[in-house]
């Protein structure tokens, strides 16, 4: 299975997180983390959504291209 965007992401804040004692780093990380996966969740919502659709071929392509669709 191929790694995401998005959990490669979260995997290199992860491994800093991992490394650091500064503890205001740690929470701006941790911060970052957290954020990230709301954005995730969110992209997953959206997919539901547009998966959900009946789209124009041309469109659902289109949508695939960008990334949008899986």
């Amino acid at each position: 299975m191929s790694t995401t965007t998005v959990q490669r992401i979260h995997d290199l804040l992860d491994a800093v997180l991992q490394e650091t004692t500064d503890e205001e780093a740690r929470f701006k990380l941790r911060t970052a983390i957290q954020l990230l996966e709301a954005i995730e969740e969110n992209h997953g919502r959206a997919n539901e959504v547009l998966d959900d659709l009946e789209l124009a071929p041309e469109t659902r392509d289109r949508l695939l291209e960008l990334g949008y669709l899986e």
